[in-house]
């Protein structure tokens, strides 16, 4: 190593133990580069993700530490190491927004709702088929029946090397140097926790076999669960094996810590036939598609998810004051904000149980701190001999968690309930036992259960340990089953668990936390089954704005697109969950991304000045019943785009039209009762760009909250003078299009009334795209009775057609209905369109589960010139979409509501 390379390395090391101390509150001279993080420093996984995520901001020009490396890199030398590689490229930084003085607050994210439900899958639903490699060993567990042998038999006829092992032998198998195909298979006498723990074993052992035919072949990787044949998520259906659903966690997660190898999660229905299940399954195994199947004998179908309205508040309250609840998890973070939420809303008497001692008064050489570093050091000097980092830590961390649980249960009698705190081992069933029977004995009957324990130990799969999957997956089911055995006799009017979007989606890292979370929703399903009077509930939470998550962690759930689950919206969401009698079982709680400011003035860095103002009735934009969804009207995104392009050319005269970039839905607007609403259009100062000038816009309005609710933003585009634009899609679709029943507009697929009847014929459609003949607009005092110019901008009803025809595609794609949510770049090359309409030729580039990504262009009707071009059309696919749609009346003439289109 050169002196420059070893000073550069130590400069690093010396950032590294300064964030670590600061971060921690240990004295830099107490650390050393052969420290673990977890073990010797009791950094939890939590705390990993932000020491690296502040080292990245310190170090920009070291290599980048991905999601990949947060189970990796374990101790200090090996983060020095990493971070004193070779400088990953980086990409450049995007504008400052604003410093964190200086920028607005912004409103509180919408929480979404929604069931997990059966999707039809058709016999053609997927065309492809893989390959695996030829020279691979082929691994099959054994789930002693014929089915397996049956399997087997297909498999090698097929070509394959098949061998029929056991989950419990795993770590004495040799495993070859490929391992094309992996089947895990529930055993047909019933999962248990130990086969899911030999299962991961499995797993872990063929790992590296089949990463390497996956490089060179190609590989698969699959589970065969036994519920229903829709992974317990059938209506009328009876659960074979919930235990067994546990086993989709697996291949979720190997999905993505494996992209070079194609995993997927089977589930079987009733058949009768082994030789006929076995034919299902081999044929699923080399089918491309969908990352969860279920078979039945008559049926695929894969999973999606059903958009869910909000919960009304109960008029039938689940609980009674002072009726007893057990809540587990400690009484911290989370679960002290559900308990608050409950204690508010129906007073009930909450008994929370946590691993952590009961707390006891402290001493008062540390009641009058509260900074870290200084809590610890003074827990060094009061020791009396030398504490190792760990012992630190441990104590450390007992103070905070008595402190947090002192403050959740003044916070409970504050809110009007009662609640004790009792320390057990959640997993250990005869103590729970044991507990529940005195506190029934010293409180009365037990009423309700949430049970919010859980821990992690994040790690990949090849590297995580068996202590770690027992630990982690224990804690969740075993605490469950313990929970589950005691009150077996109680009349429980709920049962809610804290399940996760790990294990609805997988994430890097968390195959146990996964698996446990699966089989949490399987257990609620059996539950809610075996007990139909009590509203047995699993929440697949997405993340919460507290607790665990950090600053830093927030940084990666933005990355994704995920928002964060407020404490007191959470709460909200779970007093109103377990009254939803009748409600489906398992459902998925996720935040969006916030939408924009929570409070009147600028949301941007530059400030926006307002255009104009509106103030909508349906009786003054009559246009508005023809676009009604659900019994709502929706005020169409292609008249969304009309109102920013005159709100960017009202302050910017001379100028015309020429298109827009990134155009974003954040929150629709829906017309529904008798209060007018005004929407704001506000605008920026136009910023000239090579011959462009750029003006940011938003539409917005005022909830009755007195909040500012931000409905819509982009960037338009004007010009002095407007390009000739030049034709990019040449092929079009020639399949030819047979309307359903005949008609193009029905309340099956188009649900728009008269003044949206915009498309005359469907040229063709395939599954690269759609063309029609489109009808052009009507002056604007047509649809409105004040209109702001006599002339339209762009031509909303030809935008809208094109949007319709998207709706077309994707029913005859996947069999559901979509709408729109955000284009990313739009160019408009004739100040207005042909009067007659225009031919749209649209081209699919991406689809996905639920959304598709197209580019659309508009040509003129005779000439086929190029009048305008929409690039990054997306919209989402939802199978509820279509029972939505055909409510397409108004009840009756009505004004506008606030909500989400």
């Amino acid at each position: 190593m050169t002196a420059d390379k070893a000073a550069a390395a130590g400069a690093v090391t010396d950032t590294l133990l300064a964030v670590v101390s600061e971060k921690t509150g240990y004295p830099v001279e107490m650390l050393d580069l052969d420290m673990a993080l977890d073990s010797d420093l009791g950094i939890d996984s939590i705390k990993r993700v932000e020491i690296l995520s502040t080292l990245q901001e310190r170090l920009p020009g070291a290599p980048v530490i991905g999601p990949e490396h947060l189970g990796t890199l374990r101790t200090l030398g090996e983060i020095a190491r990493h971070l004193t590689g070779t400088p990953a490229k980086t990409q450049a930084s995007a504008p400052s927004t604003g410093s964190p003085e200086t920028a607005a607050p912004v409103a509180a994210p919408a929480i979404g709702r929604s069931a997990v439900v059966p999707v039809p899958l058709g016999a053609d639903h997927d065309s492809d088929e893989l390959t695996v490699a030829a020279d691979g060993a082929f691994w099959v567990t054994d789930d002693g029946s014929p089915f397996t042998v049956e399997l087997g038999k297909i498999l090698r006829a097929r070509g394959h090397n098949v061998e029929i092992i056991t989950p419990h032998e795993a770590q004495n198998i040799t495993s070859p140097g490929k391992i094309a195909g992996l089947v895990i298979s529930a055993p047909v006498t019933g999962t248990d926790d130990l086969y899911l723990e030999n299962a991961f074993l499995l797993l872990k052992h063929a790992a590296p076999g089949l990463r390497h035919a996956g490089g060179s072949g190609g590989a698969l990787c699959a589970t065969v669960s036994r519920l229903d044949g829709a992974f317990g998520c059938g209506t009328g259906t009876t659960l074979a094996d919930p235990v067994s659903g546990g086993l989709a966690g697996f291949a979720k997660t190997a999905a993505r810590e494996w992209p070079e190898v194609t995993c997927k999660a089977i589930d079987l229905g009733d058949f009768s036939d082994p030789a006929g299940m076995a034919r299902a399954v081999a044929d699923e195994l080399f089918r491309s598609g969908p990352a969860e199947v279920g078979l039945t004998p008559d049926k695929r179908i894969t999973l999606g998810l059903a958009e869910l309205p909000a919960v009304p508040a109960s008029v039938s309250p689940p609980l009674q004051e002072r009726d007893v609840v057990i809540l587990t998890g400690g009484g911290r973070g989370v679960t002290a904000a559900a308990a608050v939420a409950l204690a508010e809303a129906y007073r009930p008497l909450l008994i929370l149980l946590g691993r952590s001692p009961e707390p006891l008064p402290e001493p008062d050489w540390l009641a009058r701190l509260s900074e870290e570093a200084r809590i610890k050091r003074a827990i060094l000097d009061q020791a009396g001999e030398k504490l190792h980092p760990r012992e630190i830590e441990e104590r450390y961390r007992a103070v905070i968690a008595g402190r947090e649980l002192r403050a959740t249960l003044d916070r409970i009698t504050a809110a009007g309930g009662r609640a004790l705190y009792r320390s057990v081992d959640i997993r250990d069933a005869s103590a729970v036992s044991a507990l529940l029977a005195k506190i029934r004995r010293e409180q009365g009957p037990i009423r309700g259960i949430v049970h919010g324990a859980g821990v992690l130990a994040d790690g990949l799969i090849m590297d995580k340990s068996r202590e770690q999957f027992a630990l982690v997956y224990g804690t969740k089911v075993a605490g469950l089953r313990a929970l589950l055995a005691a009150t077996r006799e109680d009349d429980l009017r709920f049962l809610a668990l804290f399940s996760s979007t790990t294990g609805r989606f997988g994430r890097i890292g968390q195959a146990d936390y996964a698996v446990a979370n699966e089989t949490l929703n399987k257990l609620a399903q059996a539950e809610a089954r075996r007990r139909p009077s009590c509203r047995a509930v699993s929440i697949n939470w997405g993340p919460w704005d507290g607790g665990m998550v950090t600053p830093a962690l927030k940084k990666v759930f933005a990355g994704e697109g995920v928002g964060l689950i407020g404490l007191t919206a959470g709460g909200e969401v779970l007093v109103r969950e377990i009254a939803a009698s009748g409600a489906p079982a398992e459902i998925v709680v996720l935040a969006g991304m916030p939408a924009g400011p929570a409070v009147t003035g600028t949301s941007r860095t530059h400030s926006l000045a307002e255009a104009f103002a509106l103030t909508l009735t349906v009786s003054d934009y009559p246009f508005l019943r023809s676009h009604v969804i659900d019994g709502k009207a929706v005020l169409p995104m292609a008249v969304i785009v009309e109102w920013l392009a005159h709100g960017a050319l009202h302050g910017n005269p001379g100028f015309r039209f020429h298109g827009f970039n990134d155009l974003r839905i954040c929150k629709g607007v829906i017309f529904e009762q008798s209060t007018p609403c005004t929407l704001h259009v506000r605008a920026g100062r136009a910023e000239k760009r090579e011959s462009f000038h750029l003006v940011p816009v938003e539409l917005l309005s005022t909830g009755t909250d007195g909040r500012t609710v931000l409905h819509a933003r982009a960037e338009i585009v004007l010009a002095t003078r407007l390009p000739e634009g030049i034709r990019s899609i040449i092929e079009l679709p020639a399949t030819p299009y047979e309307p359903r029943n005949g008609k193009l507009y029905d309340r099956e697929r188009l649900f728009h009334g008269p003044d949206l009847h915009g498309i005359e014929h469907v040229d063709g459609c395939s599954s690269k795209g759609i063309a029609a003949v489109v009808k052009g607009a009507p002056l604007p005092a047509s649809w409105i009775k004040q209109p702001l110019r006599s002339i339209w901008l762009t031509d909303p009803l030809v935008i809208d057609s094109a949007f319709q025809l998207m709706i077309l595609w994707s029913f005859e794609r996947f069999g559901a209905g979509s709408l729109p949510c955000f284009a990313e770049r739009y160019r408009q090359f004739q100040e207005s369109f042909p009067r007659e309409g225009v031919q749209v030729v649209i081209r699919v580039t991406a689809e996905r589960e639920h959304g598709a990504t197209a580019d659309m262009e508009f040509l003129d009707r005779h000439t086929g010139k190029l009048v305008a071009r929409l690039e990054g059309y997306e919209c989402v696919i939802d199978p509820s979409l279509e029972r939505a749609f055909q409510r397409n009346q108004l009840p009756q003439p009505g004004c506008v509501e606030l909500g989400a289109a």
